[in-house]
């Protein structure tokens, strides 16, 4: 289990914050508007079950700041062919995500898209992202983005995980 919280401060960064089953807690302080990244996370990995893609990770013992550091320094697990392959398909799908939410006046045509972007990439298509769970995806990153407008200043939104 993880539980996922982004907190709201206006003027100030959002905080990421993950608390995971054995009550260990990671956190960072985010850019400007990377919430929305992490929100569509929280949405792909939900629908598509996925288990090892970031938040799988950081409910591993992963720490968020693990990603950030410099090749050298980042765990075994976060470098180069060790990551998961599920978790590279994931930021393309959340990139994809993003881009037809805040730039398209229209659903694209995310599962061909996916698929050249997943193919050029050499990584495979996920088989349970079909129309289907494509369109719950849509409509749950829709509600999420809206919940989170909806939060108040010095409160957050919290998604909790069965990993």
């Amino acid at each position: 289990m993880l539980r996922v919280q982004l907190h709201k401060n206006t003027g100030k960064n959002v905080i990421l914050k993950c608390i995971r089953q054995d009550n260990s807690i990671t956190w960072s302080k985010l850019h400007p508007n990377t919430e929305y990244h992490d929100l569509a996370h929280m949405v792909i990995e939900e629908v598509l079950l996925f288990k090892n893609s970031f938040f799988g990770m950081i409910s591993n013992g992963i720490n968020i700041s693990d990603f950030e550091l410099p090749e050298h320094q980042k765990p075994e697990a976060l470098k180069g062919n060790n990551l998961p392959k599920e978790s590279l398909v994931t930021e393309h799908l959340v990139n994809l995500l993003m881009i037809e939410h805040f730039n398209a006046t229209s659903y694209i045509d995310f599962l061909n898209q996916a698929q050249h972007i997943l193919t050029e990439n050499k990584l495979p298509f996920p088989t349970v992202l079909t129309e289907e769970k494509l369109a719950t995806i849509r409509k749950e990153y829709k509600l999420l983005i809206n919940s989170w407008h909806a939060i108040e200043n010095g409160k957050h939104l919290e998604k909790t995980f069965e990993l």
